[in-house]
């Protein structure tokens, strides 16, 4: 499956590139979108986009609907918590769904819920870039969530068509160490290894004396310098 993981504050474009399945949005078409929310609006860029990421809802939402894709809410208000999208298990019959971007505004994050196509089946996945990867979620557990003030989801829901799909460098890295043949170890001859094992079976103990030599100790002295070599012991004496 298909999964944009999290660096540094660009959640926004991850929650994009995973609703689509595709590295095809960039980070330079949210910078667009700002740009093109000021040039509409007078609302000045660094209240959509900072220090390269951080985007706004409206900058996230404003790159899917510059690429042709119809954006519209799922709940109604943050307040009354009512959902006024058609049902997520229709959703998933509709050829033209996509998924939904997910902003939390408890932890300046985004994420989606995406559809995925297993044989004749359609299952809806939660897709958060700083986890592991896709998990699988049912319909009825999205919407609960959606609903909850206690997640405050605010769910955006994607229709259009599918994006073509370009693979983030690092599958692509991933894929290829993964079909790179492992070196093995060879292990020697059966042959030496006998002759190493009876070599090593006939060789005599080392004697104990000449392993553990205990080193002789310095002759004490009241004067530490002569034991360092510093002065004689005639200058001690002195």
């Amino acid at each position: 499956m298909f999964f944009s993981r999290q660096k540094t504050n660009k959640c926004g474009l991850h929650a994009i590139q995973n609703v689509l399945k595709t590295a095809k949005v960039t980070e330079t078409d949210i910078h667009n979108a700002c740009q093109d929310i000021k040039d509409k609006t007078g609302d000045i860029i660094s209240n959509h986009e900072s220090f390269g990421g951080n985007w706004s809802v409206h900058a996230v939402l404003q790159t899917l609907v510059g690429h042709g894709y119809t954006v519209e809410p799922g709940v109604s208000s943050k307040r009354e918590r009512k959902w006024t999208g058609p049902p997520i298990s229709e959703l998933l019959q509709d050829e033209t769904f996509r998924g939904m971007i997910i902003h939390q505004p408890t932890n300046r994050h985004f994420t989606c819920l995406r559809p995925e196509k297993e044989g004749d089946d359609t299952h809806l996945y939660y897709v958060d870039s700083q986890s592991d990867g896709p998990r699988r979620i049912s319909p009825k557990l999205a919407s609960r969530r959606c609903l909850a003030g206690a997640y405050s989801w605010e769910p955006f829901i994607i229709k259009g068509p599918e994006m073509e799909r370009i693979e983030l460098p690092e599958e692509i890295s991933l894929k290829a160490c993964e079909e790179r043949p492992s070196k093995r170890t060879k292990r020697p001859a059966e042959e030496f290894m006998q002759a190493w094992y009876a070599l090593k079976r006939n060789s005599p103990e080392p004697s104990t004396s000449t392993i553990c030599k205990k080193e002789e100790e310095p002759p004490k002295s009241a004067n530490p310098l002569v034991v360092a070599g510093v002065v004689s012991h005639e200058d001690d004496d002195m």
